[in-house]
Parts: structure tokens; C-alpha cells; sequence
């Protein structure tokens, strides 16, 4: 089921949701950086985790407040999810790292 792929270049955000995700999203991040580039997501409204996906493959739900923290040099990212198809509710924000 899962159909969609997001490709970015040096992409920074604000805090934000992915409103179209149906599921969880799988995503890694390649590039020559430094000082940065974590995904950092809400696991609750006291708790913020910052989750190293530089080549490494991470599991977390896109519908929970998450953003990607400043860096230095180029940062690539790659995110896999699921727009389409049955609903996966949202019990937790963050799936831990796969690899």
C-alpha cells in the first residue's frame, strides 16, 4: 500500500503534520552535513525527541508535530509513506530507528 516517496534538498522546516499520511513513514537522510539535520518529533507536549536519520533507516508517524533541526552542508532526505488505502490510527509518534 505504500506508493509515495519524497525526495528533498536541504530541506528545514517549522514545526508541522503530514495531514495526507494514512500510517506510519519510513525515511533516511544522505548527504555531507553536520551540526544538525535530526528529525525532531513530539512524542507528547512535554516530550521532544531528536532522531538521527543520517543513513540510517528510522520509523516514525508523520501526523505527530515533527521538524528537521538546522544543520551545516547539504543534507538529502528520502521518506516513504502511505496516502492511499486503509487508516493506521496514530498511537505513537516515534518507531524506533531501524537500523
Amino acid at each position: 500500500e505504500y506508493a509515495c516517496l519524497a525526495l528533498s534538498k536541504n530541506f528545514v522546516s517549522s514545526p508541522h503534520t503530514d495531514r495526507n499520511d494514512l500510517s506510519v513513514q519510513y525515511l533516511l537522510s544522505l548527504g555531507d552535513f553536520e551540526n544538525g539535520g535530526e528529525l525532531c518529533i513530539e512524542e507528547d507536549p512535554f516530550l521532544v525527541s531528536a532522531i538521527t536519520t543520517r543513513e540510517r533507516l528510522a520509523k516514525c508517524d508523520g501526523r505527530f508535530p515533527h521538524w528537521v533541526s538546522r544543520y551545516e552542508g547539504e543534507r538529502y532526505s528520502v521518506v516513504y509513506f502511505r496516502s492511499m488505502g486503509s487508516l493506521d490510527p496514530p498511537t505513537r509518534a516515534v518507531h524506533l530507528p531501524l537500523s
